[in-house]
């Protein structure tokens, strides 16, 4: 018997539509704010791109002559438990300010070329403070409008069950509105302050330079100065997109945040690599419009790049905006460790990719599954490069592991305390290890240059090895000893050697008991 649900086909009436009204409850509030970003460092980016936005829009209408006057400052007071974000941009009037920033998910920056268009952003504080404050005056307004979100009331009826579900309710009970003169604020201006603010994890929200790093990265903002190719990205960019980079300011810092590039970076501790050079990279649709713009910058590929470094990763932005972690692409490569090799960024500009709610992924969809298809031979390419890199350092590793085992087998000869039979031994093993040098620089060094200097290093080695293979050398300390007596020193140094694990540790105790069978 078939368990599909029957058809209607016999019902004659038209479809009609509902006629009660939808019923959007307090939990939507909540969906909103505290459940809606992972986390807590996105804040920032909700409200500097909020920012951003107002700034490019008083380009446009004339009051900053250029994104590059846009002036977004941060103070974080851990002392006072408070955040605040200012911008110069466009701000709000007084006569759309209460209405704008109560709405939910009703922006009406949708399908313009804005980085926020849901309407959800500016709420993002309401999960991490006890009071959310809005503050605003637009040109030429002479008084400051101020909206609160009493956060900790917010709470409180969330977790009230007798509370009624109707939102708009609840919005008139927790949020208050005022409007007043204030000449300490600025002509212009829009800024939001977090009050009160919760402890989460490892209270990154209050840490100054955490903050600076992640924006860094995140954010909206121009190259370093120390960053060689800086004119030239912006440059290649500045032909398809709006980078719309502003001055961040955190704390009253006398410079602005910079991108985290610099010429050099670390791999890891103690090794450095620097970038050569850098590939533009144009991607289209399946419409053949151009879909996306970027670069990779090129480096030794020495291995996973610090995370202190703060560029690891092929990484997504949207409006200038990163989208997601630094590992958001490392399915694309073949091993996902390569990702972490890789420096570069891609550029939507396709408007039919869009970045989901939390910005932390893309929403998916065949426009977005392209995007990945053409950026795979890229992904391919660089998994390449980092696999060819993997390769020949593990070559040279194995090289330098190899040519010290021979050196030190050779040290030993040299120290003339073993047996006859023990140096035949070591002669046949250092022979072996000078071919398996050999080998290594004719087959798996494909540096052309490295692999002229380790066959010249191999050649001396062997030039050694063949100086004191030509001659018995025996340790003056035994030379006078009678035949029985220095066989028995030479078996115990050549016991020594065997049940050490260390043959430079084992030589310098031999060593040492041979001067003091000189003293005696």
């Amino acid at each position: 018997m078939s368990n599909a649900l029957p058809i209607l086909a016999s019902v004659k009436s038209d479809w009609k539509a509902i006629t009660e009204s939808p019923i959007l409850g307090k939990d939507v509030l909540e969906l909103l704010s505290s459940s809606m970003y992972v986390n807590p460092l996105s804040i920032y980016r909700e409200y500097v791109q909020n920012a951003t936005d107002s700034i490019e829009e008083a380009v446009a209408i004339g009051l900053l002559p250029s994104s590059a006057e846009g002036r977004i400052e941060i103070r974080i007071d851990p002392r006072e438990r408070r955040i605040r974000i200012r911008d110069n941009g466009v701000a709000l009037r007084h006569s759309e300010f209460v209405k704008r920033l109560v709405a939910l998910g009703a922006s009406r920056k949708r399908g313009m070329k804005a980085r926020g268009f849901r309407g959800v952003g500016r709420l993002a504080g309401l999960g991490y403070c006890q009071e959310l404050i809005f503050r605003s005056r637009a040109d030429g307004e002479r008084e400051v409008s101020e909206l609160r979100w009493d956060c900790r009331k917010l709470k409180a009826v969330l977790r009230d069950s007798q509370f009624s579900d109707q939102l708009g309710e609840l919005i008139s009970q927790i949020v208050r509105v005022r409007r007043g003169v204030d000449t300490t604020l600025p002509d212009r201006f829009f800024e939001v302050e977090l009050v009160g603010l919760i402890r989460h994890g490892s209270d990154l929200l209050m840490n100054a330079e955490v903050v600076c790093r992640y924006l860094s990265e995140v954010a909206p903002v121009p190259f370093s100065p120390e960053f060689q190719y800086r004119q030239e990205i912006e440059a290649m960019l500045a032909n398809h997109i709006s980078l719309g980079n502003v001055g961040i300011f955190v704390n009253g810092a006398s410079g602005p945040i910079y991108r985290p590039h610099r010429d050099s970076f670390s791999v890891r501790k103690g090794v450095l690599d620097s970038f050569t050079h850098f590939t533009p990279i144009e991607l289209s649709n399946a419409d053949g419009r151009l879909a996306a713009v970027g670069w990779v910058l090129h480096h030794g590929y020495s291995g996973a790049i610090s995370s202190e470094a703060a560029i690891a990763g092929l990484r997504l932005r949207c409006g200038n905006i990163q989208i997601g972690e630094n590992d958001l692409l490392d399915e694309l490569f073949q091993e996902p460790r390569f990702n972490g090799w890789a420096v570069g960024e891609i550029h939507i500009i396709d408007d039919r990719i869009l970045p989901n709610g939390r910005r932390d992924h893309f929403e998916q969809s065949v426009h977005f599954n392209d995007l990945l298809n053409q950026l795979a031979p890229t992904a391919n390419d660089l998994s390449r490069q980092c696999r060819a890199s993997s390769i020949q350092r593990n070559a040279i590793r194995e090289y330098e592991r190899q040519r010290e085992s021979v050196n030190e087998m050779l040290a030993v000869m040299k120290q003339g305390a073993v047996s006859s039979e023990k140096i035949l031994i070591l002669e046949s093993d250092v022979k072996r290890g000078i071919a398996v040098l050999q080998k290594l620089c004719e087959n798996r060094i494909k540096d052309a240059d490295l692999a002229r200097l380790l066959a010249h290093k191999t050649k001396r080695v062997k030039q050694r090895a063949d100086q004191i293979f030509a001659r018995r050398i025996h340790a003056p300390a035994l030379k006078q000893r009678a035949p029985r007596e220095k066989a028995i020193y030479e078996s115990l140094f050549g016991l020594i050697y065997e049940c050490s694990p260390d043959q430079k540790m084992a030589r310098e105790l031999v060593d040492r008991l041979l001067k003091r069978l000189i003293q005696k």
